[in-house]
């Protein structure tokens, strides 16, 4: 059994709680804080679930990604913006409009505790923010200072199970240690599909963090934790 010299965690439902995600949310903050004035209400909400809505939905055929930024960028040119903010700042505020969340009570802890073990820790999440936004978001729960490096589907335009995002950190890792093998790296994550299947397939040991404990999913019985401190169990 592979002995694990570097961890990957996902982010979302496994180092933080998303208690509530609504896309909506953030489309109503763009329409009351950015758009231009005069900008109709019910088109504007109505084009985003139908052009926009259509994209992001065909994203699952090829795990490929779409950035926020690019929508957000056609309403600009569509509607126009009645504020002189950076595309980042507007991003990041629709970011915390869509997400209401909090940290697990276990992950600072674990980060801490794989710290003082001297064992490399990354991110890669599928998500439809850019690195540049979302380290503003993680810096909020002041969790940058734990990962060599984060990465984020939105940066890359692919996203779990795909073996290229998976790509992406493996390549990273052998630059900064070139002997560490990819068994080697435990990869956890809350998705089945996107996070173990997806890290199975590219050959890195998966970790499912099973925090509702659903019965049925892990049917081929790789590693399953419940809540992050029995990782070292396993580790």
């Amino acid at each position: 059994m592979a002995k694990a010299k570097v961890i990957v965690f996902d982010l979302f439902e496994t180092l933080v709680h998303d208690i509530i995600f609504d896309f909506t949310s953030g489309l109503l903050y763009l329409y009351e804080y950015i758009l231009l004035e005069g900008t109709d209400k019910e088109e504007f909400l109505y084009y985003a679930d139908t052009y926009w809505k259509n994209l992001y939905d065909k994203r699952s055929e090829e795990h490929s990604e779409l950035p926020f930024e690019e929508e957000l960028l056609d309403f600009q040119k569509k509607y126009g913006f009645k504020v002189n903010w950076s595309i980042e700042d507007i991003q990041y505020n629709c970011a915390l409009a869509m997400n209401t969340t909090e940290l697990f009570n276990d992950t600072v802890s674990t980060l801490e505790k794989l710290r003082t073990l001297d064992i490399p820790v990354y991110l890669l999440s599928n998500c439809i923010f850019k690195k540049n936004v979302m380290q503003r978001f993680i810096r909020h729960y002041d969790l940058d200072q734990y990962f060599v490096n984060t990465y984020f589907s939105a940066d890359y335009n692919v996203k779990k199970p795909h073996k290229d995002f998976f790509q992406v950190v493996s390549h990273d890792i052998s630059i900064n240690n070139y002997s560490i093998q990819k068994e080697e790296v435990f990869f956890v994550g809350d998705s089945y599909t996107a996070d173990v299947l997806g890290a199975k397939n590219f050959g890195f040991t998966p970790v499912f963090i099973n925090r509702n404990q659903m019965n049925g999913m892990n049917t081929e019985n790789y590693y399953e934790i419940n809540s992050l401190n029995e990782l070292f169990h396993l580790i």
